[in-house]
C-alpha cells in the first residue's frame, strides 16, 4: 500500500502537462528574436522591417507568444504590418516547437511610396506549425484564413477573399532533409480598384506539389531572395500540379488576361545529380490577352502540351545561362527532348505537332531530330506576326511564307492545313517533306 502510495504522484506527472520551465521561456523568445534580427539586416525580397519586442511566458506546459507590431516589407517598399501576434508554443520530445498562431485585428498594408492603403480583416482564420529547434525549417503547416475583406484607405479600392488553405504534410525529416506533400488553394479572391474594375480574381486555384529530400534551410533562402542558385541540390525530386479557374487580370497599362481553366502537371528529378529530367503535361482552354504590343491570331486559346526532358544539364533548371550557351552544354550531357503532343488553337489558326529531338554542336540549329507538324491558318499566323512585331516581324513572315509553299495541302471544314515531315540530321541538313529545306531555316535564325 505504501508503495503504490509513493507511485501515485510519479504517474500523475507522467500523465499531465509538463510543467513550463523560465530557461525553456527564454529559449524560445532568443530563438524567434534571433530569427527575426537575422531577416532584418539581411533585406531579402521579404524580410522583416524592424525587430519587434518578442515576449514568451509559460504556463502549464505551453509558452504564450506575444509579438507586437511585426511588420514585413518587400524590396520595392511595399508593407504589411501586424498589430499583434498571439498564440502558443508547445515543445516536442526532439527539440522542434508546436505553433499556433492568431492575428487578433488583423492586418494593414502600405504601399511603395509609404501611405496606407488599408486594413485586412479576417473573419475566420487557423495557423498551426511545426517549426525546427533552431526557426530555420518549418516542418509542418496547416493554414486556413477565410472570411476575408480589405478596406480601403482614401481610393485604394476593395478586396475579399472566400477562403485560403496551405497545408504542408510532412512523411520524413533527415538531415534538415524534408519529405512530404504541400498543397494550396484560394476560393473567391478578388481585388477592385477605386472605379469598381476587377483588378485581379481568381474562382478558384489548386496547387498541389511534393518534393524527396528537400533542403529545407535552401527553399527558405531562396523563397526569401529569389535567387536561383538555392535550387542548386534543392531535392532530388520535385513535382507541382496546378488547377486553376474563373482567372481575370487588368494591369496599369490597360493589358486584359483571363483564362477560363488551366490544369498541369510538372515533375522534376535528379535535381542532385549532374543531370535531371523534366516532364510536363498542361492543358488550358478559354484563354484571352490583349494589351499594346498583342494580336489575336498568335493567341493559343486552347493548349495542350505533353513534354518530356532527358538527360538534362542541372544548370538548365536551377542556374544562369553559361557563357558558351546552352547547345554545347545540352550536348555534352546527352539530352533529348520527346514532345508527345502539341496542339495550340484559336479560331484563326491551329498547330499541332510531335517530335523526338537531340542537341548537336555540330549544325546551325544545334539539335538533330524529327517531327510532323500539321499548320492551319498559315495566313493568319503571319498577319498576326506582322500585327504584334511590325518591321521587326518581316523575315520571319517572308520565310512563313516560304515554308507554306513545301507543305502538303490537306482542305477542311475550317479551312486548308498544311502537313509537314521535319527532319534535321546530325550534320545539319534541313528537309521538309523530303525538300532540302536547310538555307530556309539558316536564313531564318539569321535574321530572327
Amino acid at each position: 500500500m505504501n508503495k503504490a502510495l509513493l507511485l501515485f504522484p510519479l504517474l500523475l506527472s507522467l500523465a499531465g502537462p509538463a510543467m513550463a520551465s523560465p530557461e525553456q521561456a527564454a529559449s524560445l523568445k532568443e530563438m524567434l528574436t534571433h530569427r527575426l534580427s537575422e531577416s532584418a539586416i539581411s533585406r531579402d525580397r521579404l524580410h522583416v522591417e524592424r525587430v519587434p519586442d518578442v515576449a514568451v511566458t509559460g504556463r502549464a506546459g505551453l509558452y504564450q507568444i506575444r509579438i507586437p507590431k511585426l511588420r514585413l516589407a518587400a524590396a520595392d517598399g511595399w508593407m504589411a504590418e501586424v498589430p499583434l501576434v498571439e498564440g502558443e508554443g508547445t515543445p516536442q520530445p526532439d527539440g522542434s516547437w508546436r505553433l499556433k498562431l492568431r492575428l487578433p485585428q488583423g492586418v494593414t498594408l502600405y504601399g511603395g511610396n509609404g501611405f496606407r492603403l488599408g486594413d485586412i480583416a479576417l473573419g475566420r482564420q487557423n495557423l498551426t506549425m511545426a517549426i525546427s529547434a533552431d526557426g530555420r525549417s518549418l516542418l509542418s503547416a496547416d493554414l486556413e484564413l477565410g472570411e476575408g475583406t480589405f478596406t480601403p484607405a482614401m481610393g485604394a479600392g476593395t478586396g475579399s477573399l472566400s477562403a485560403l488553405r496551405l497545408a504542408l504534410t510532412p512523411r520524413a525529416m533527415k538531415d534538415g532533409l524534408w519529405s512530404g506533400r504541400v498543397s494550396f488553394a484560394i476560393d473567391g479572391l478578388s481585388l477592385k480598384d477605386p472605379m469598381g474594375v476587377d483588378r485581379l480574381s481568381v474562382q478558384r486555384l489548386r496547387l498541389e506539389g511534393g518534393a524527396d529530400g528537400l533542403d529545407m534551410r535552401r527553399m527558405g533562402d531562396f523563397l526569401a531572395s529569389g535567387d536561383r542558385v538555392h535550387l542548386d541540390r534543392l531535392a532530388r525530386i520535385a513535382d507541382l500540379s496546378a488547377d486553376i479557374e474563373g482567372f481575370r487580370q487588368v494591369r496599369d497599362d490597360g493589358t486584359r488576361s483571363a483564362l477560363r481553366t488551366g490544369k498541369g502537371k510538372l515533375t522534376l528529378s535528379g535535381l542532385t545529380a549532374a543531370r535531371a529530367a523534366l516532364a510536363l503535361d498542361w492543358t488550358h482552354d478559354g484563354l484571352d490577352h490583349t494589351g499594346p504590343g498583342t494580336a489575336p491570331g498568335l493567341l493559343p486559346v486552347q493548349a495542350q502540351i505533353m513534354v518530356n526532358g532527358a538527360a538534362l544539364p542541372k544548370a538548365l533548371l536551377t542556374g544562369a545561362k553559361p557563357s558558351e550557351g546552352w547547345i554545347p552544354r545540352l550536348a555534352a550531357s546527352g539530352s533529348t527532348v520527346k514532345l508527345s503532343h502539341l496542339l495550340l488553337a484559336n479560331p484563326q489558326s491551329t498547330i499541332l505537332g510531335q517530335g523526338d529531338f537531340r542537341f548537336s554542336p555540330a549544325n546551325a540549329s544545334g539539335a538533330a531530330g524529327q517531327a510532323e507538324l500539321s499548320l492551319r491558318g498559315v495566313d493568319k499566323i503571319i498577319a498576326g506576326i506582322n500585327q504584334a512585331m511590325g518591321a521587326r516581324g518581316a523575315a520571319l513572315a517572308i520565310g512563313l511564307y516560304a515554308v507554306q509553299g513545301l507543305g502538303r495541302v490537306e482542305p477542311g471544314r475550317q479551312g486548308t492545313t498544311h502537313q509537314y515531315s521535319l527532319t534535321i540530321t546530325p550534320q545539319g541538313q534541313v528537309t521538309l517533306n523530303g525538300t532540302d529545306a536547310t538555307s530556309l531555316f539558316k536564313g531564318l535564325m539569321l535574321r530572327n
